[in-house]
């Protein structure tokens, strides 16, 4: 509210800066896309005070209203801001996808080419009172654009040669992203390296009798088909061989067998089903583990369905530590990974060979069969690092 009637009273002009966007970054210290954010909502604000109502009660965030800016009108606005109340960026993309449904994206695989890193900007010359604007400055308006003044350089910094100016760093890759168009209708955008795209070609033309289009849609859903049929047979499922229940010894008290798996991720909905004392349940699908409600430690262990619950990774650690204390938890989890570093480096010794010096090995073994043969020295020749500790 406050940035709208700054702009709508151009108070940033008595203040020396010659727009609102230099305003925003000069005086109150806020990024280009921090300004560029604030800037709009002031101004969708205004036009529809609803926004801001929103906004101050918490129902809405600015990504939302960005989101919603360009199908605002006088009689959607209410049932607009309604629908999007409470809900994150996607879940608004989603709601605007289904009542703004947009038309397919055509399926296409294109080469980028390699980014060019520019040079450093050249330096001012003595004497200059300003620098250029950054490339890629966003300005707001035309009028903006026209009228907007270079900041001055801050007297304190001073003024370096080019072969001190850090290398300019590239720019960050584009994020992959699936974004809804319609119901049911989602476009993905990625970026992917050669190997990937020559598996892509192949699986196109193996399908050239299923799919003789070589539609991108049709192949990823088989691909998909085929990994999560992997993945299931080992997270949970259809392992051709099991044990049963009753075959488990003391020593294989934490074994669960496929079918109760199977049964638990069913139950649950292959979600985490940790939930809080106001009644949220946590949306986690990723990183779940198999835990159980009666701690082994405690006589717990059994592996039937109703002794099981699926808990993502952080909430089994949360119980854990409600149960046992956090230093305990602590403690156990630093056994853990000093455990993993010397399987690790167990296992790099193997496939390294013996750090002990040649002679030192070659003495080793030929002490071992010296007293192997009964006292009868043998000669050995030792080929290779693998050889070394066998």
């Amino acid at each position: 509210m406050h940035l709208g009637e700054v702009e709508a009273r151009k108070l940033y002009l008595p203040a020396g800066f010659a727009s609102m966007h230099v305003y925003c970054v000069r005086e109150l210290h806020m990024s280009d896309d921090v300004t560029y954010k604030r800037i709009r909502v002031a101004r969708l604000g205004r036009v529809y005070p609803v926004i801001l109502e929103a906004l101050a009660e918490g129902r809405l965030h600015m990504s939302a209203v960005l989101s919603l800016s360009a199908h605002l009108s006088p009689g959607a606005v209410d049932q607009l801001v309604a629908d999007a109340t409470h809900k994150t960026r996607d879940e608004v993309d989603l709601m605007l996808a289904q009542r703004f449904p947009q038309p397919d994206l055509a399926g296409m695989v294109r080469s980028i080419p390699p980014s060019r890193v520019s040079a450093p900007p050249a330096m001012p010359q003595a004497g200059a009172a300003f620098m250029q604007p950054a490339p890629g400055r966003a300005i707001l308006t035309e009028a903006e654009q026209v009228s907007a003044a270079t900041p001055p350089l801050p007297t304190q910094i001073q003024l370096q040669s080019r072969a001190q100016l850090p290398a300019p760093a590239a720019p960050p890759p584009a994020r992959p992203r699936v974004t809804p168009l319609a119901p049911e209708r989602f476009a993905l955008q990625l970026t992917m390296d050669q190997a990937t795209h020559d598996k892509l070609r192949y699986a196109q033309a193996l399908l050239g009798h299923a799919v003789p289009s070589g539609d991108l849609s049709q192949l990823l859903g088989r691909a998909l088909d085929a990994l999560i049929h992997v993945l299931e047979k080992r997270k949970f499922g259809a392992a051709a061989r099991t044990r049963p229940v009753g075959s488990r010894g003391k020593s294989d008290e934490r074994y669960i067998p496929v079918s109760v798996r199977s049964e638990v991720w069913r139950r649950d909905g292959g979600q985490c089903t940790f939930t809080s004392e106001a009644g949220h349940r946590c949306e986690s699908r990723t990183r779940l583990e198999f835990d159980h409600i009666q701690t082994v430690a405690r006589g717990g262990g059994y592996a039937t369905a109703s002794e099981l619950r699926l808990r993502c990774r952080a909430h089994n650690q949360y119980e854990a530590e409600r149960v046992f204390g956090t230093g305990f938890m602590e403690r156990k989890r630093q056994e853990a990974r000093r455990a993993r570093e010397r399987a690790r480096g167990s296992a790099q010794g193997q496939e390294t060979g013996n750090t002990q010096p040649p002679g030192m090995v070659r003495e080793h073994v030929a002490s071992a069969a010296y007293d192997f043969a009964g006292g009868q020295r043998i000669s050995l020749l030792i080929s290779g690092a693998r050889h070394h500790d066998t």
